[in-house]
């Protein structure tokens, strides 16, 4: 059985951050170990079965995942990890029962009767509990009664025309996290976000145009591995923008590590740039949860002035409640990171998300309009700062979408905190190089705007409609997207 000194050393073996080599090597080096072993009997099937018969005989083989550990160490061992990864600065106690994050709070290893309270007595079975697939008790409702406040609506994250690459502007880094175990500024990141779209004259944004810096290259921005093309323009390569606060956590210096996570090279470049080159740009970023402060109001379509969202519109009023003491109309600024006024606010570490704002957020986009969507990571950079779950490296899947592999959100095409990580959606239809390809059916198209139908090539029976994305980091899908890593 490994000690916890060496349970320490084996974690932080593989947890590194040099972001040339795969957070995969420590699986693969023990899968080797595995096979090598088995590979020095005459017969790969015969060492499975001896192994199997080994176990079945005489129980599991001491050290192995399979061996029992009585709970007394297992709880020691636990602690002294976690301890030893953050150098001691862990966010909570190790918990006493697997329940005590079930609901944010203040208070630590909650107990049945706390969570017990409040909850939705109508929903359980027989047994006491909900039917869901963990078998657990109902979510508290803290009071909460049906409804009692208006349902929010999405906030669209806003498009952007992409500008030309000679109108760049070089504008602020990515904010700078407050420590390793917090986030940026919230009114910093906003400034951050929008800091690249050119304005109108009234200082709206009906049609803005984007000019980011780094300019959206086919190649990933990568310091060691520039893209050609990027230096006959001239254009720059970076380092993560973090790479300071990294540095001063890991106590070692960082080797030129990317402000992209995407990997380098020809073979992670984004597949037919130039035929589908980006038409649409949308900058956007993850972090913790915090109080909306308006920034997409001014780009939202209907701007809070058309239509139903239009002044004494059904959806001009954005949030109001019966238990609360706020009504907003016409902005979201001000809307607080809680589910209901009577539930506690999310905690930044607990609660991760798009912007870390409510309303949910959401992507409008049409068939024959590629789009690049910049996707920043502002999570902690002390993997241990996340209320007991989930990981800070993200990969954004846009689940159903006809992308290519470079840009599909791959379970281990993650990227760390203070980068970014380009993705390319080409939106077009499947079938597009075989079916249609005149783009002569009518029926495979999008409105114009003007009461026709634009005609793209592919199989109309492929249209796309409402699609959600989401984190899919390997291991951490199910917890991250928990966390509130999702949008549409």
């Amino acid at each position: 059985m490994r000690t916890s000194s060496e349970l320490i050393n084996t974690v932080k073996k593989s947890r590194h951050w040099d972001h040339r080599r795969s957070s995969a090597a420590t699986l693969i080096a023990g899968a080797l170990v595995f096979l090598v072993s088995a590979a020095q009997s005459n017969d790969f099937d015969d060492s499975i079965a001896t192994l199997n018969e080994q176990v079945m005989l005489e129980g599991p083989i001491p050290g192995s995942i399979a061996e029992e550990i009585p709970e007394q160490q297992a709880s020691e061992e636990m602690t002294a990890v976690g301890d030893e990864l953050s150098d001691g600065l862990i966010n909570t106690p190790a918990p006493t029962s697997a329940a005590q994050f079930a609901i944010e709070s203040t208070e630590l290893n909650l107990t049945p009767e706390d969570l017990g309270a409040n909850l939705n007595l109508d929903g359980l079975q027989d047994n006491g509990k909900v039917d869901v697939p963990t078998g657990a008790g109902p979510s508290p409702l803290f009071g909460a009664q049906p409804f009692s406040q208006m349902m929010l609506r999405f906030e669209e994250l806003g498009g952007a025309v992409m500008g030309e690459p000679n109108e760049v502007l070089t504008g602020d880094p990515l904010p700078l996290p407050t420590s390793a175990q917090g986030f940026p500024e919230g009114g910093a990141l906003d400034e951050f976000l929008t800091q690249y779209l050119g304005e109108s004259d009234d200082h709206k944004y009906p049609d803005p145009e984007a000019y980011p810096y780094p300019y959206p290259t086919r190649w990933a921005n990568d310091p060691d591995h520039p893209d050609p093309e990027n230096a006959q323009m001239g254009f720059d390569t970076d380092e993560n923008y973090w790479k300071g606060p990294i540095e001063d956590y890991l106590a070692r210096a960082l080797v030129t590590p990317p402000l992209e996570g995407r990997a380098p090279g020809e073979e992670w470049a984004h597949q037919r740039w130039d035929e589908f080159f980006p038409k649409n740009y949308i900058s956007t970023v993850t972090t913790g949860a915090r109080d909306n402060r308006g920034a997409r109001d001014l780009l939202q379509r209907h701007s809070y002035s058309v239509g139903e969202f239009g002044p004494g519109g059904l959806y001009n009023t954005v949030y109001t409640s019966d238990d609360g003491d706020k009504t907003l109309i016409g902005s979201t600024e001000g809307l607080p990171i809680q589910f209901h006024p009577k539930m506690p606010k999310q905690d930044p570490l607990a609660f991760w998300t798009w912007e870390g704002t409510l309303p949910p957020k959401l992507i409008l986009a049409r068939s024959g309009e590629p789009i690049v969507m910049r996707h920043y990571n502002a999570l902690p950079i002390d993997p241990s700062a996340n209320m007991g779950f989930g990981a800070h490296t993200l990969t954004t899947h846009e689940h159903n979408g006809h992308f290519p592999s470079e840009s599909d959100g791959y379970t281990q095409a993650f990227f760390f905190p203070g980068q970014f990580y380009d993705y390319h959606w080409p939106m077009v239809l499947a079938g597009h190089d075989s079916i249609n390809t005149d783009a002569s059916d009518p029926r495979a198209g999008y409105p114009d705007g003007k009461g026709g139908i634009t005609k793209v090539p592919g199989d109309w029976r492929e249209t796309m409609s409402t699609h959600w994305f989401h984190d899919h980091m390997l291991d951490f899908t199910a917890q991250n997207v928990y966390k509130a890593n999702a949008a549409a």
